[in-house]
């Protein structure tokens, strides 16, 4: 890779600052090599991994790759039995019933959508057989809440004025000013609210029975997969239905609602137009679930202290992603193509790998113990997290905070941090580190309670949850986040803060506190699991 140095940063090497617990770095503290911080991204990303799908063969492989590497690495096996990996069973798939039917209605006009031609769910309540007892909506009220967005913190809210409990909600995808560099919600770059996940738990939070998605009318295709959905049955339980149907099909409806008109003008001037709608839906799915075991990989480092040593500091990414994309890619006319993932997330994989590598080499910094682990099911709601802070290998009481790494190989010389709302006193221990790693810290969503990524479950059990993360770009949940676009000398940068502050919370005396329980924000779901949770990686529809 052009500019990339053969070794860089050693972690902390040759910095002479003084690190919490009275430990000086110095020239003999490990370095992180650009080059084994590769190798691990480019294997995790290759074609031969296959995208890194939850419930594949390729899945398993990489399970075993990040095994062996946290073993050489020098650490202990952390799951159940002495061994490298916690096993838990995820959905992974849809077997197809014959009574699936979705209409809509507006005044006397009714449009019948048929499953796999005109519509498909994104999301579904399935039974584990499929029998008469389906999910069944009659005549359930429709109203109409723009892009489906509630983010107060950017002073927009398509829920603000209406009541929707107990109705289905249509909204577009997409979001308002997407294509303006100006715009409050992420200038011309995706913004989180913008994401599946996040619109299927702000309308399933507020009240409502049903998501009816539909393309925005600012975009002249409806890039739908509609006919894949028979093909590869796939779905997310996100705790209600949430259903995509073909616009041209309903156009007749959206039309009389005169919606194309209201979105156009939400994206004009950022203010909402939601209303009530002459107009209702009767849905019944008649799905069952198809169930997969996946695998959480958990290596230990134990602390050096032998009383600080029964408490542990955890470092953690998801290594699963999309596999051939699917209902989540954001190229979803190129479904069937390799979704590599190599910032999402391969990178995280990556520097949890290398950390593991380098606090191993420089031991003597921690007193308590450190746990690494890569998360399976993220993609899918946060479930591998969401599993772990259920059955934790170190006591959820005794485990001072968590350290996440999600998609960071794009840092160019800034890395964005979550949770220090929720633990302001590792504010100072972030901007150090940060200063000694050369990265500028910017604050993500300050006052929003929750992260967006694996650190969220352990911050729902009030446990300090510190979240890395580089950045969305064009290249999110699609074909060509490839491993050749990672920024190798930024990456390896965020290594080393992240390391620096791990090594701070080890030392401390006091242990972080927890300032605020986070609550059931716009974002939070309840996964298979149980545990609350809300993915940022999940892409929108």
């Amino acid at each position: 890779m052009p500019g990339m140095r053969a070794t860089i940063i050693g972690v902390l090497a040759c910095l002479t600052t003084a690190a919490a617990g009275g430990h000086l770095l110095t020239a003999a503290d490990p370095v992180v090599s650009t080059d084994s911080y590769m190798r691990h991204v480019r294997y995790l990303a290759s074609d031969d991994l296959g995208g890194r799908g939850n419930g594949t063969r390729e899945l398993e492989k990489a399970a075993d790759y990040i095994a062996a590497q946290m073993k050489a690495a020098g650490l202990k096996p952390g799951g159940p039995d002495g061994s490298w990996f916690q096993p838990f069973e995820i959905q992974t798939g849809l077997t197809i019933g014959n009574n699936n039917r979705l209409t809509l209605r507006a005044g006397t006009q009714s449009v019948a959508l048929h499953l796999g031609s005109t519509y498909y769910p994104l999301a579904v309540t399935p039974t584990e057989q499929i029998s008469p007892a389906s999910a069944m909506l009659t005549r359930v009220p429709l109203v109409f809440c723009g892009y489906g967005i509630s983010a107060r913190q950017v002073g927009y809210d398509d829920y603000a004025s209406l009541d929707v409990t107990g109705k289905a909600v249509l909204v577009f995808t997409h979001e308002p000013q997407e294509r303006d560099p100006k715009s409050r919600f992420n200038g011309a770059q995706p913004s989180q609210y913008a994401t599946l996940l996040e619109k299927a738990m702000t309308a399933r939070n507020h009240g409502a029975v049903a998501l009816i998605i539909v393309a925005d009318p600012t975009h002249e295709q409806d890039t739908g997969t509609y006919g894949a959905f028979q093909k590869d049955p796939q779905a997310d339980s996100y705790g209600i239905p949430v259903l995509r149907v073909e616009r041209s099909r309903v156009q007749p409806l959206l039309d009389a609602w005169g919606l194309p008109a209201l979105a156009r003008d939400i994206d004009r001037d950022l203010k909402p137009r939601s209303r009530e709608l002459n107009g209702t839906v009767d849905y019944a799915e008649h799905l069952s679930k198809t169930r997969k075991t996946v695998r959480n990989v958990i290596g230990i480092l134990p602390g050096r202290d032998k009383a600080l040593g029964q408490q542990a500091v955890i470092f953690g990414a998801h290594y699963d992603h999309l596999g051939l994309g699917g209902s989540h890619s954001l190229s979803p006319q190129l479904a069937g193509q390799i979704h590599n993932g190599a910032d999402d997330n391969a990178s995280g994989t990556a520097a949890v790998l290398e950390l593991a590598r380098a606090a191993v080499a420089n031991r003597s910094r921690f007193p308590r113990t450190l746990v690494f682990m890569a998360f399976a099911g993220e993609e899918l709601g946060l479930l591998g997290s969401g599993h772990y802070v259920d059955h934790p290998t170190v006591p959820l009481a005794q485990t001072v905070a968590m350290i996440n790494l999600d998609m960071v190989g794009r840092a160019k010389g800034r890395v964005v941090v979550s949770g220090l709302d929720s633990s302001p006193s590792l504010k100072a221990d972030v901007q150090q580190a940060a200063t000694l790693g050369g990265l500028e810290v910017r604050p993500f969503q300050e006052g929003a309670g929750v992260g967006s990524s694996d650190d969220t479950s352990f911050a729902l059990k009030q446990i300090p949850a510190i979240g890395f993360f580089s950045g969305f770009h064009p290249d999110y949940h699609r074909p060509s986040d490839d491993a050749d676009r990672i920024d190798a000398d930024g990456a390896v940068r965020v290594v080393a803060v992240a390391l620096e502050l791990a090594a701070r919370i080890a030392g401390r005396t006091q242990r972080p506190e927890f300032m605020t329980a986070p609550t059931a924000s716009a974002g939070s779901s309840q996964g298979e699991t149980g545990t609350d949770t809300h993915a940022g990686a999940d892409s929108p529809p």
